[in-house]
């Protein structure tokens, strides 16, 4: 072996030195990056998130929309046009001008007619006409045989502005969400939500839905095909959707929260390591 002059240092003896301690820290990076992995890593399947599932290809479901009657609290938009335009303005709560002002959902109990608890809306000119229990069709033409007494080759349009859904519970964005559709299907609602977290129950989706002075509460499967012939496919106006979350993903959680506080202890076990065997060396 070579001698070493006087004032040299012996860097192989250092770096020997490091290399003893080497094998405990890989030992204990190794663990780390193993319970990293499992906290990171999830047990859920096709079979639990997978929607309208079966074995077969092809399927020919009839679809059988439920007809909605307007309630107390709905709020109607009644639009009347005509060739005279200042005639037809009498019978409008609000004009052209205010195209702006209705795209707010808020300002709907404004530019609308609010069905009062007796189930009736007070028309312009026309007076009080009594439409709960009515389809939104068959209050077009109730008010289009009123409006046909005071102008001639009048076009009445009703629409429901008050069609709104709320989504509550494991979904992406939580909230309540505005329809500007005559219908609506449960999938299109959840949607709107961002779709359901992967850890939400798709097999015990609760639906509560106001039917006259009661709330009915139905429990629907969305993981099979025949949700579409469900009473409840199709939408109500203030339906609530709410996701219940899975008991694997609360242990799961746990078990995060646990190998993330357990990560942080191996790696200040390791760096500890690290800096003894720096300093010892």
């Amino acid at each position: 072996m070579s001698k070493i002059l006087k004032g040299q240092i012996d860097y192989s003896l250092y770096f020997n030195s490091l290399n003893r301690g080497k094998p405990i820290c890989l030992k204990m990076n190794k663990l780390f990056l193993l319970f990293l992995f499992l906290s990171l890593s999830s047990c859920y399947t096709s079979k639990n998130v997978d929607y309208l599932q079966g074995n077969q290809s092809d399927y020919n479901i009839p679809v059988h929309p439920t007809v909605y009657l307007v309630q107390p609290n709905d709020v109607l938009n009644v639009r009347v046009q005509s060739r005279d335009p200042e005639q037809s303005n009498y019978f409008n709560l609000s004009t052209v001008e205010d195209t702006r002002i209705e795209a707010n959902p808020a300002s709907l109990f404004l530019t609308g007619y609010t069905v009062n608890q007796d189930g009736k809306i007070n028309l312009a000119i026309v007076g009080e006409l009594k439409v709960s229990e009515l389809t939104v069709e068959e209050i077009r033409d109730l008010v289009q045989i009123e409006i046909d007494k005071y102008l001639l080759n009048a076009l009445v349009s009703v629409k429901l502005t008050s069609f709104k859904i709320s989504v509550l519970g494991d979904v992406k964005n939580p909230g309540t969400n505005y329809v500007y559709n005559t219908q609506s299907t449960i999938f299109e609602a959840l949607s709107a939500a961002g779709d359901l977290n992967l850890s939400a129950k798709r097999k015990n989706v609760k639906l509560i839905r106001q039917i006259g002075d009661k709330h009915v509460v139905a429990t629907l499967d969305l993981t099979h095909p025949s949700i579409i012939r469900s009473p409840y496919y199709f939408l109500h106006p203030n339906d609530v959707i709410y996701v219940d979350t899975s008991k694997q993903n609360l242990a799961n959680n746990n078990i995060r929260n646990n190998l993330g506080i357990f990560s942080l202890i191996l790696s200040a076990i390791s760096t500890t390591i690290l800096v003894l065997s720096f300093t010892s060396n």
